[in-house]
This record gives structure tokens, C-alpha cells and sequence, in this order.
């Protein structure tokens, strides 16, 4: 028995090798579309998606019943399997990393795969303004962990180095915002240093994951000054495969 949708995905397909969308059911939304347009069919509402970039438009939902193209952007939008939410609509992910089918769980050249996520030190130390520009040209954004097995990955991928995290409070002082756009982060807990964040001397909007002390790493988070020039440790949004390891 052909699944219904099967017609669908080959529709998107651009070559054998090569799928645009990836089927996601059943799936709940962590947030609201962020537009919401008439569309005639589901392969016009991917395509309404193709025009946008990858961190505008990471999938679509296209419901047959109202004609509505729904797009959804970052990973925070994105699918989580709920089978006690399912939707009257299939989630078509947009599939932007490497790999076939087969190895959905690639991860582009230098970017390695942790809970999920594609992350990469970059070898250079900059300014985070810099490292922010750095990752931006791949195509990624400064690394933004979300909860303990995300900062795991984090000091794994850090390396024993002192790295940038796409975290700042630089609009509202305490309320630190992830570059994923998914939102801020807890100012408080087990992830922050002794005492951390303490904005010393009123100016350290930004945060960094490890820091050396007396021939010692220690793995905490600590808020920054900017111009400092530590090494960009970049995540891929687009990349991300939460049952991948």
C-alpha cells in the first residue's frame, strides 16, 4: 500500500540523490507559524518556502482543507514527535544538511554530530561580533545549548578552548537571547559559573563556555566582555536531527 503523501514527497525531490523536504508525522509545532499565506497546493507551498532562505522558512504545513501555506523558521519552530498531539497536517521539514537518505544523520565537512546538533570550533580567535560573522558565512550561528546534553556537546566540541556562545544580554541586562532565535536562556543554574553572570565592571553582554584559570579548564558558562578574541563555536539550525547522536 502506497502511504498517502508518498505522491507528495516525490514531487519535491530535485534528484534521486537530493530530497528538499523530509516527511515529519506525527509532529507538534513548538511555536506559530510566522506567515500564513493562500497557497493552491502543497508543492506551491514548498515552493513558497524554496524562495525564503534556510533561517527564514525550515518547513511548511499546507492544509487541503483551508488552501493555508504554513511556514515555520528555526529549529525552534520545528517538529518534536508527539503521538499525543498529532496534527490534521503533515510537517514537511526542509532537508539542508548532506547525506542521502540513507545517512540523514550527516553532518556537513568539519562539523560533527552531538544530540542532535552539527557543531564546529573555528580555529581562529576573534572578537563576538567577529565569530558571529564567522559563523553566519557558514551558513550557522553561534552555538546556543539548551539543556544539559546540548552543553555536553558544547565542551566536547570546545575542545579545552575558551569559545563564544551565541548568547547576549546586550538589549536587556540579565535576559540573555540565543542567536537561535528561540528565545533567552536562564540567567540562573548549573551551566553558569560560581557567582556567573556578573556583568563585572557593568560590561560583559556576552557569554563564553569554559575559561582557563591557574593551568585548569573549567566547563561553566561566563558572561563577557566582547572584544576579547576567543574562538566562534557555530551550530547548524538548519542541520538539526533530534533522534540523531
Amino acid at each position: 500500500m502506497v502511504r498517502p503523501g508518498a505522491v507528495l514527497l516525490l514531487l519535491l525531490v530535485t534528484s534521486a540523490a537530493a530530497v528538499r523536504y523530509r516527511w515529519l508525522d506525527p509532529v507538534s509545532l513548538h511555536g506559530p507559524a510566522v506567515q500564513t499565506v493562500s497557497a493552491v497546493s502543497a508543492v506551491d507551498c514548498g515552493r513558497r518556502c524554496d524562495a525564503q532562505t534556510p533561517q527564514e522558512c525550515s518547513g511548511f504545513m499546507y492544509g487541503p482543507e483551508d488552501g493555508m501555506c504554513r511556514l515555520f523558521s528555526g529549529d525552534c519552530r520545528g517538529p518534536a514527535v508527539n503521538k499525543s498531539k498529532q496534527t490534521s497536517n503533515h510537517y514537511m521539514a526542509r532537508n539542508q544538511c548532506p547525506g542521502t537518505m540513507s545517512n540523514r544523520c550527516a553532518c556537513p565537512a568539519g562539523f560533527s554530530r552531538c544530540a542532535g546538533r552539527c557543531l564546529k570550533r573555528l580555529d581562529l580567535a576573534v572578537a563576538y561580533t567577529e565569530a558571529e560573522s564567522q559563523c553566519n558565512a557558514l551558513g550557522a550561528h553561534l552555538a546556543v545549548p539548551r539543556s544539559d546534553e546540548e552543553n555536553r556537546c558544547a565542551i566536547i566540541a570546545a575542545g579545552g578552548t575558551t569559545v563564544w556562545l551565541g548568547l547576549t544580554d546586550v538589549v536587556t541586562e540579565g535576559q540573555f537571547v540565543g542567536a537561535d532565535g528561540c528565545g533567552t536562556v536562564p540567567s540562573t543554574g548549573p551551566l553558569w559559573g560560581t557567582g556567573q553572570p556578573n556583568n563585572a565592571n557593568g560590561n560583559q553582554p556576552y557569554v563564553v563556555l569554559g575559561l582557563m584559570e591557574a593551568g585548569v579548564w573549567y566547563s561553566e558558562w561566563n558572561d563577557y566582555w566582547g572584544d576579547e578574541s576567543i574562538n566562534p563555536l557555530c551550530q547548524l539550525a538548519v542541520c538539526y536531527r533530534p533522534d540523531c547522536q
